[in-house]
């Protein structure tokens, strides 16, 4: 095997930019500098979050327990993905087959996790909209369940390339770099295509549904309408969640692949997939920043307990500082009304002493 298959199998494995071909256009600190302010924004976003679902009793709805589970993903996504492949970048050699193996392993499980839930939510949508009585018997124990699952699916297919690593990789380079192909294009179908397949006929179907029960009748009432329009701006969230998601994850599977092959690839090819990934190996987590917030800016009982937990202290000073003066004006008009009384009572009494003396 030449020096080039060998560093491109390195590359492989990984499928980061940490292990492949020493002639990158940015060093790992530059890299980290890139990448270290999106963890602490990741962290932050989706740390209100958290804090709002705790504090606020009404977000603790069977809909909004996937949405949850999906701000869990997203907070480890900067609070252990980001890091680890810090720790990646700055270890020395010895170490970074196993931390490398790992942190991409984590990644692509964090990755498939959002993909599922989103998928989920879709599909929570679909049978609030299209199956409303069997919506309505949906709990948060069971909304729990899914998210449960959709976790366990996750893990299960993001640690799928522990079952033949080392003993494939040791023995038959070419049979795991096959494994390895075979893996990345599972995942293309069932992490990618069929999930956005399965949005994409829910999102359409909806959308139709929604235009029948109230949104384009004239005749139908102002109910029906508001709710056609909640829905409908509910769905335009999670179908641009969906697009995003799509856009910053599906590079990072299309490199695994293409640095998966087990047939050698040029040194031009693999500056491009380099440069390339260099880019991508960022871009991806932008995702953990815009789920959090489109539903929480756009959707209206987060933005309600957002407004009135997050910005409370400024409305809190306000509130009390109107308290204060209607307390002052409140004491000032009793005083008048008792000083009022009083003389009320010393004018009723004086004709009555006046006219008992005359008598």
């Amino acid at each position: 095997m030449s020096k080039d298959t060998d560093q491109q199998g390195n590359f492989s494995y990984s499928s980061n930019i940490t292990e492949g071909p020493p002639k990158s256009t940015k060093s790992p600190y530059q890299i980290i500098y890139e990448i270290l302010p999106i963890a602490v924004i990741i962290i932050i976003v989706n740390s209100i979050v958290l804090y709002l679902f705790a504090k606020c009793k009404r977000l603790r709805t069977p809909t909004n327990c996937l949405l949850l589970s999906l701000a869990v993903c997203d907070f480890m996504t900067g609070f252990v993905c980001i890091p680890l492949f810090i720790i990646v970048i700055v270890k020395p050699q010895i170490l970074r087959p196993h931390l490398g193996r790992f942190n991409v392993v984590f990644n692509n499980t964090m990755a498939m996790s959002a993909a599922y839930h989103i998928l989920a939510i879709t599909l929570e949508r679909y049978f609030c909209i299209k199956r409303p009585f069997v919506h309505r018997q949906l709990t948060k124990k069971s909304m729990l369940k899914v998210a449960l699952f959709v976790w366990f699916v996750a893990v299960v297919i993001g640690f799928m390339p522990y079952a033949w690593y080392p003993a494939v990789q040791l023995t038959d380079i070419i049979a795991y770099k096959k494994t390895q192909v075979g893996y990345v294009v599972f995942c293309l179908t069932f992490v990618f295509l069929v999930p956005c397949i399965l949005i994409v006929v829910s999102q359409t179907v909806m959308f139709k549904a929604i235009a029948k029960s109230g949104g384009g009748a004239l005749t139908a009432s102002k109910a029906a309408q508001r709710k056609a329009k909640n829905d409908k701006k509910c769905l335009i969230i999670f179908a641009l969640m969906a697009f995003i998601y799509v856009v910053c994850w599906l590079p990072w599977f299309i490199l695994s692949l293409c640095f998966s092959f087990w047939f050698p690839l040029s040194k031009g090819t693999i500056q491009e997939l380099i440069n390339i990934s260099q880019v991508v190996v960022t871009f991806r987590y932008l995702t953990s920043i815009v789920n959090p917030l489109l539903y929480t800016f756009f959707k209206r009982d987060f933005l309600n307990a957002f407004k009135l937990l997050v910005l409370r202290q400024r409305s809190a000073g306000r509130a009390s500082t109107i308290v204060a003066k209607s307390t002052v004006r409140c004491h000032a008009k009793s005083q008048q009304r008792k000083l009022i009384g009083r003389s009320n009572s010393n004018e009723d009494t004086e004709p009555d002493t006046c006219i008992s003396t005359t008598v």
